[in-house]
């Protein structure tokens, strides 16, 4: 194929899935202004709040079982709470995507979710997602001039003009390796906040901890509970510091899974936890489920419903009624009925009648009567209504849709005609295609696309003029990696590698030394003594950098390593600091320049073996360092656990230095996979997407070291088929155009389907990911020349 035409159709594919991205994710439209009282506005005016004082706190990731399941909860004395009725607890269904930004949007606007905002939860200095203009709780509050003091996740900082606060500090909500400081940043301003209430109206407390934990460890780690403890503890010095017209909400924005992510529409996701906390509240009655329940609940539920279920947004119109201020415009919430006890039972009623004719508005179609229908009526009613506009479509742009795929399908005839030829490669590339071409239109086929790709692989594998011994090699290489982590969003497997690792930890610190010695191997493969020594030196500097800095990285999160490499990440700290000796606290202070420090190394690496290369040394197997020197990176990004892993890969490529094109295709998918990647936003790893990042928080630099981090392996054997022919990139590009054809088809055709953001919408954002990097890298070594 000519060179110009393949880069106009590589660039081609890319405008085309960025179009159809701005046709099928627009900005969502909502109405503007601040909503008033509908019914009988005088007198809803004239009415008292219940309450004068709240205080919101938000406990990320809170799933329901946290708080109200025996097996799973430390909540000792919100447990009490429950029992006696002071505190009333629900299990709030969160629509996905279940991420913290769009997540707050709802709780505090009642609008359902826009997966934009899940892209946009990690641009902390994006400005699009602002509320300034939305009508929400706070803005009815700062309008009725109630004074709001805000502590915590600083996404709220970013959703709400400042001048809402009345005072104010954010914590950076990214740095999920931190369990302890980003919730002490919040708890050492609510002694000061207690003591001066007269100060605020509105306290809202956003810990982050508990979802930093899951993260990290999962929904079972051992530092959970003692997190437990500390935000039951919490809650027990506001609750016993406020007197009865104070109302506490303690909630989760969502749940997670049980490997601690969330983004997804599994029942640990949507199920978060929300309670009511109020000393009046021992005078009303609670549900009746919750009336015949013994906190904590003994019984497990496999679909994390304790207590009664409401929709999270619920909260929004309840509030509004309890401090007696009009229902935000773009609600979408209904009125919890047990709290209508808490007003008169004429005022609950033209409450109901308002939350009624306010939600019917956002149904233009919809014939709203409230003549002689009773409150419980319209609540039934109105959830009907609740749920019919939750699964509106979004308000796609249909001309964006149309030109984007209209261009892919162009790109995929065309490349379609230029490659047509009766060759193996040719027959293999177009089966693949087509087969995960089909796949896009079913949500399970997406969900464990893993399963499609490892029996193709394997099948290539077989096909391929490798001997037996290579191919045996290489088929148990495949199962090792097969048995690495758990994939796929329907089963969870405990004996995985990754566990039984993470388990064993003086193997899995052994197993990383021999990764990075097995990754530098390149550079002791020279002709020259003096290029030896260069090389010698250059590999020496590459694994002791990087390795240092993952131990002590793993030091920090509580993990164990073996005893000489805990020596010596305290020995390197205190050299770095200048002291005789380092202590356990003076590692954390290292990190972010040791991290920065072994990137140094890396970059100075390159520049030494290009320049090997135009000296009178002559250095050679220059391509193989530089593959090296971006292995050390990728390992750099890559969790403790996984990081052997790569140790498998080398001995793959070692067995067969020269895969296909068609092979590292499969491995590039299957690996992404096996690696502990999904299909889902869930299990987007941010732990590694920090590295050497400080405070000064840049999302350009953060976004490049998540994508490495989340897609580590697939670039490790991109690069293992480096360089390819003319033939083979046109094959590959055609896979892309074909799968991404039918994907975009897929899109279009289900965008009503229930898992359209839960599925099909984070399918999209990955294939749109990798479509990137591969137009990014085709530009790249066709500047810098295949070296």
């Amino acid at each position: 194929m000519n060179r110009i035409l393949y880069y106009v159709l590589v660039t081609l594919q890319l405008v085309a899935v960025f179009l159809f991205c701005g046709g099928f994710f627009p900005q969502k439209v909502v109405l503007k202004n601040v909503s008033e009282f509908i019914i009988d506005s005088k007198e809803q005016l004239a009415a008292k709040p219940v309450f004068d004082k709240l205080v919101i706190v938000v406990v990320d990731a809170l799933r329901s079982d946290f708080l109200f399941q025996k097996d799973s909860s430390n909540f000792h004395f919100m447990h009490e709470l429950l029992n006696s009725g002071e505190a009333w607890g629900y299990t709030a269904y969160s629509n996905p995507p279940t991420v913290t930004l769009p997540r707050l949007k709802g709780i505090t606007t009642g609008s359902s979710p826009n997966f934009l905002d899940a892209i946009l939860n990690v641009a902390e200095d994006d400005t699009s997602s602002n509320l300034k203009e939305q009508d929400s709780l706070l803005k009815q509050f700062h309008k009725n001039n109630y004074k709001i003091n805000f502590f915590g996740d600083e996404t709220w900082l970013k959703l709400f003009p400042i001048e809402f606060f009345s005072t104010y500090e954010g914590t950076n909500s990214f740095f999920v390796s931190d369990f302890e400081e980003v919730d002490f940043n919040v708890t050492r301003h609510v002694s000061y906040q207690l003591d001066h209430q007269k100060q605020w109206d509105i306290l809202i407390l956003h810990y982050l901890g508990l979802d930093h934990i899951g993260h990290k460890g999962g929904a079972k780690s051992n530092f959970m509970k003692p997190k437990h403890d500390e935000m039951d503890a919490v809650i027990k010095e506001i609750y016993e510091k406020t007197n009865e017209d104070t109302l506490m909400v303690v909630l989760g924005d969502h749940g997670m899974n049980d490997l601690g992510n969330h983004g997804g529409s599994s029942a640990g996701e949507t199920s978060a936890a929300m309670a009511f906390l109020s000393k009046k509240l021992r005078k009303y009655r609670p549900s009746s489920i919750q009336q015949s329940s013994e906190l904590p609940i003994e019984n497990v539920d496999s679909s994390y419903t304790y207590l009664k279920k409401i929709e999270q947004i619920d909260i929004v119109p309840t509030l509004s009624m309890l401090f007696n201020l009009p229902i935000p415009k773009n609600s979408m919430g209904v009125l919890i009925d047990e709290l209508l006890q808490l007003i008169p039972s004429k005022l609950a009623a033209i409450k109901v009648q308002d939350n009624y004719l306010q939600l019917t508005k956002l149904k233009p179609d919809y014939e709203s009567d409230i003549q002689g229908k009773s409150s419980e009526t319209l609540l039934e009613e109105m959830r009907d209504i609740q749920s019919s506009l939750a699964m509106a479509a979004t308000n796609y742009n249909y001309t964006l849709l149309a030109y984007g795929t209209a261009l892919m399908a162009v790109g995929t005839i065309v490349m379609s005609i230029m490659n047509f030829q009766l060759s193996q490669d040719y027959a293999q590339h177009l089966c693949i295609s087509i087969l995960l071409g089909i796949s896009m239109f079913a949500s399970s086929f997406v969900e464990e696309e893993h399963q499609i790709w490892w029996w193709i692989t394997v099948s290539v594998l077989l096909l391929t003029n490798l001997s037996y011994g290579k191919k045996l090699v290489f088929l148990l290489g495949l199962r090792v990696i097969r048995g690495w982590n758990n994939s796929g969003q329907k089963y969870i497997y405990d004996d995985v590698l990754h566990t039984l690792l993470k388990s064993n930890t003086s193997m899995q610190w052994w197993l990383n030394s021999a990764t990075f010695l097995a990754v530098g191997f390149p550079f002791l493969r020279n002709k020259s003594e003096l290029e030896k020594i260069i090389s010698l030196g250059c590999v020496t500097f590459l694994a002791l950098s990087s390795l240092t800095y993952k131990v002590c990285f793993a030091i920090v999160n509580g993990d164990e390593v073996p005893q000489i490499l805990h020596s010596l990440a305290l020995k390197t700290c205190a050299t770095y600091l200048s002291n005789d000796y380092a202590a356990e606290d003076d590692i954390s202070q290292c990190l972010v320049p040791f991290a920065r420090m072994s990137f140094k190394v890396c970059g100075a690496a390159a520049v030494i073996i290009v320049l090997l290369k135009y000296t009178s040394i002559k250095g050679s197997n220059t391509l193989n360092k530089l593959l090296s020197v971006i292995k050390f990176i990728l390992l750099l990004q890559t969790s403790s656990a996984n990081i052997s892993m790569f140790l498998v890969f080398e001995v793959m490529t070692f067995v067969a230095p020269n895969i296909s094109p068609i092979l590292s295709l499969c491995l590039q998918n299957l690996t992404f996979f096996q690696f502990g990647g999904t299909n889902s936003i869930a299990t987007i790893n941010l732990t590694n997407a920090y590295t050497g990042v400080s405070s000064d928080y840049n999302i350009y630099v953060v976004g490049v070291l998540m994508f490495v981090s989340n897609f580590a392996p697939s670039i490790y054997w991109a690069l293992a088929s480096i360089p390819q022919s003319a033939t083979q990139k046109s094959l590959r590009l055609q896979h892309y155009y074909i799968t991404g054809t039918c994907l975009l088809i897929a899109c279009i055709a289900l965008r009503y389907h229930l898992f359209v953001w839960s599925v099909f919408s984070p399918k999209l954002c990955y294939y749109t990911t990798w479509s990137l990097y591969n137009t990014v890298m085709d530009f790249a070594i066709t500047l810098l020349g295949t070296i």
